[in-house]
């Protein structure tokens, strides 16, 4: 992947924010907080309430139609991105607690959050599988130690945390959701933009993940996301160019 090409994308959104007189990104972009959730809660395929019913959540904070843990699942996603980005304010890197309550959020009233898993899982069609979970604790610990030892850009500690949360699958459920919003932390903190896992990705964003788990090759999975960060600078660029 080109990373000139994203150097210049960021720069001109940059530029033409100024332009604009737009300080607030977010305010600017109203759209993504449906975009994100709504990719977030589908990619899995558990939760179907469609594009248009998430809008109407988010807005109006009903929805008819649905059961009580989809409507929950959404507005828990709102409630821990608005979380994260009160970190990404606060905090200059993610902690293991921070996860941990990011997750709590997650699942709010829905299951208790925030604590790993005591079984061990087995995901359906994947090659690799999950830890047992009396290794969790010691592979999250190794997580943190080997971050706080590596010479990771910001970018680099979010896909590393992002991949990492991924393979080791701390949590019964939930794990993907939590895994992105870290990597939206880094790289927010990057001074980059926060992006979102279109559906139409999940195939190649799922194969990236498996690549990683088996291979322990980042590169493939650091490419596609940095894809996905050129598509989103490009669409908001041209928003602010119409």
């Amino acid at each position: 992947m080109d990373d000139k090409l994203l150097e210049v994308n960021a720069k001109l959104l940059e530029n033409l924010l100024k332009e604009n007189k737009i300080t607030d990104l977010a305010a600017f972009d109203k759209d993504f907080l449906v975009n994100y959730t709504y990719d977030a809660i589908s990619l899995e395929g558990k939760n179907k309430m469609t594009f248009e019913n998430v809008k109407k959540l988010i807005e109006h904070k009903a929805v008819i139609g649905y059961s009580e843990r989809e409507v929950k699942e959404v507005l828990n996603h709102v409630d821990a991105y608005k979380a994260l980005i009160e970190l990404t304010r606060k905090n200059n890197e993610l902690t293991e607690e921070d996860i941990k309550d990011l997750h709590a959020i997650i699942q709010k009233d829905i299951v208790v959050g925030g604590v790993y898993r005591n079984v061990n899982v087995q995901i359906p069609g994947a090659t690799h599988q999950p830890p047992s979970y009396i290794k969790v604790y010691v592979r999250m610990k190794r997580m943190f130690d080997d971050l706080a030892i590596s010479n990771l850009d910001l970018f680099g500690q979010g896909l590393f945390i992002h991949a990492n949360l991924a393979k080791i699958h701390p949590f019964l459920d939930g794990n993907g959701r939590v895994g992105r919003l870290a990597l939206n932390f880094y790289l927010i903190k990057a001074g980059l933009i926060p992006i979102s896992i279109p559906l139409k990705y999940r195939s190649e964003y799922f194969e990236k993940l498996d690549y990683f788990k088996n291979e322990k090759d980042i590169l493939p999975l650091e490419n596609f996301i940095k894809k996905l960060l050129n598509e989103r600078y490009v669409e908001l660029i041209e928003k602010l160019e119409i």
